[in-house]
């Protein structure tokens, strides 16, 4: 149950975020951005998801369970967040939506993929 509400965590954090200067990362028209945010998301994931297994001790072949269970919530609440994407994110241009669906399920897949990463 802890590591459904690090997700919640994670997810409120990353929207709070978005909520609030949002409008300078996404940018449809900004290839070199775009790729940067890809990459920094899939950094930032590794960081954190990796740093919650040591923290909280988590074996090798518990993982790939905890990554879902990570995961899990912020892939649900951001069907909202995309959904009614000009109303959760008014400061970002509506045509970076499509953008913003595709970093989401980045950076999900990014929590994921964690979950199967060799122990170091």
């Amino acid at each position: 149950m802890q590591f459904l509400g690090i997700g919640v965590f994670i997810w409120l954090t990353a929207t709070i975020a978005f909520r609030l200067i949002g409008q300078f990362l996404l940018d449809p028209t900004n290839l070199v951005l775009s790729i940067g945010l890809f990459l920094a998301t899939s950094l930032v994931m590794l960081i954190v998801v990796t740093s919650v297994y040591l923290w909280q001790q988590v074996k090798s072949i518990d993982r790939p369970k905890t990554a879902l269970l990570i995961a899990l919530p912020g892939m649900l609440l951001d069907v909202g967040s995309i959904l009614w994407f000009p109303t959760v994110f008014p400061n970002i241009d509506p045509n970076a939506n499509i953008l913003f669906a595709g970093l989401m399920l980045w950076g999900y897949t990014s929590i994921l993929v964690t979950g199967f990463l060799p122990e170091q």
